[in-house]
Parts: C-alpha cells; sequence; structure tokens
C-alpha cells in the first residue's frame, strides 16, 4: 500500500513540475519510493505534454534533480479518488481545485505552503513571467515543503495508510509488529535479514525474540520519536516478511 500525493499549479510546467522532481528525489534518498509515489497536474490545459519549462529544468539541475521526463497533464476527476493528500501551489488554483472536487474528497485539498518548516510565505509564487531569480525562489521553498512533508509522513493517518499492519504508540512515538514465525531456525533468519536492512537504513530497531516469536520496535530515539527513517524501514521490513 502507498500514499499518494499530488502537487497542482496552473499549467504544470514550472512549480508543480519543480515539486515533483524534488519531492521524488527525496523519497528515494530516505528509501520512500516504494511507500509514498508523487504525480504533478495543472488546473489548465495550457501546456499538455510538455515538459517542464527549459528555466526550471536548468535551475533544478543546477541542485542535482532531473525533471526531463515530466510531462505536463490537466487535473482529471479521478485524481481526486486517487490520490491521498492533493497540494496546490497557491490559493487561486486551491479554489479551482476545491470547485471540481467532489465533496467527499475535499479534505484531500491542501496548499503546499502549509508544509513550509522555516518559510513564512502563504504561497509558491509563479515564476513564469518573471526574470530566472524566480526559480531559484521556487526551488527554495518547494525544498522548505519537501521537508515538511517528509514529517508528515508519521502523523497517524498516514501511517496507517503506508503500513497499516504495524502498530502506532502515540505515547512512545513508535511503531511495532510482530511475528510468529514456523521454526526458532527460521525466526533466527529473519532477525538476520531484519538486521541488514536496517544497517541499509542507518536505523537501529528494538528487536524482541522468543523461540518463533519475534517483536521489532521502531522509533527514532535521537530525534525523540518517529520520523521518516521508522516508515521507510517499516515497509521494507513488510516486504521482507511478505517474501
Amino acid at each position: 500500500m502507498s500514499y499518494k500525493i499530488l502537487l497542482v499549479c496552473m499549467g504544470n510546467i514550472c512549480r508543480s513540475p519543480t515539486a515533483h522532481g524534488v519531492l521524488r528525489h527525496r523519497l528515494a534518498q530516505t528509501h520512500l519510493s516504494g511507500v509514498v509515489t508523487v504525480d504533478s497536474a495543472g488546473t489548465h490545459s495550457y501546456h499538455v505534454d510538455a515538459p517542464p519549462d527549459a528555466r526550471s529544468q536548468v535551475h533544478a539541475q543546477r541542485r542535482g534533480y532531473d525533471l526531463s521526463d515530466l510531462r505536463a497533464r490537466q487535473v482529471m476527476d479521478d485524481d481526486f479518488a486517487d490520490a491521498d493528500l492533493i497540494l496546490a501551489m497557491d490559493w487561486d488554483n486551491l479554489a479551482l481545485l476545491q470547485a471540481q472536487c467532489p465533496p467527499h474528497h475535499q479534505h484531500k485539498l491542501r496548499r503546499f505552503a502549509e508544509f513550509f518548516k522555516t518559510s513564512p510565505q502563504t504561497v509558491v509564487p509563479d515564476p513564469y513571467h518573471g526574470g530566472t531569480d524566480g526559480f531559484d525562489v521556487v526551488l527554495d521553498l518547494v525544498e522548505d515543503g519537501c521537508t515538511g512533508l517528509l514529517q508528515h509522513l508519521t502523523s497517524a493517518p498516514v501511517l496507517a495508510r503506508c503500513v497499516p499492519e504495524w502498530s502506532h504508540d502515540v505515547t512512545t512515538g513508535s511503531l511495532s509488529r510482530q511475528w510468529e514465525m514456523e521454526s526458532f531456525k527460521a525466526a533466527m533468519a529473519f532477525i538476520q535479514r531484519v538486521a541488514e536492512l536496517a544497517e541499509l537504513h542507518n536505523h537501529h530497531p528494538e528487536i524482541w525474540n522468543v523461540y518463533q516469536r519475534v517483536r521489532l520496535t521502531l522509533t527514532t530515539h535521537d530525534a525523540g520519536g518517529l520520523t521518516h527513517k521508522d516508515v521507510a524501514l517499516a515497509s521494507a521490513i513488510n516486504a521482507l516478511a511478505n517474501s
């Protein structure tokens, strides 16, 4: 199961593809590509099938983000059902989404700026008709918002969507899950494979074992609770247990 984020601006050639490229880069860096999927679209059909604005691509590439494979599209009715979170780049595009979105999906609509961690801005301004500095402003704001989105992934509703098999303890800020293996040997082999995954994720889960029974508890101790590292490792362990 995955959590889907849709990023929306007007034409889907500047702001939303930039956010798309930056967020998927951050998700890959943090082992979350299999947990969260990201897409982008525009409220208007001005540039359908066009690549991101050349200026957006150049400025993004300077920071290590490749947008070249992205193509513009317009928001479709199915997007409101398929996405878990739909983020507009400004108030105008939020209003357009609200007018199109069915009532039972309105709760998914928010502004990208709500996830800023340091900026006081309320929107990501459109750089299309301005100078080149505007594209760096967009990148600065998008990077800030992506940091906030990674933190959002540890909220209870998102955890329930991404790793529903794990119990979430709000008090201790942890995830836990238990398995009953077919034998003690199988339990030991599972623990060894979990340890290898944990090293890959630079994480250190708490492991409890009695004979065939294994229980894992995940929390990021130095952060005082759950972080995206816990979500990523929980998802990876799920895949391991199901393989």
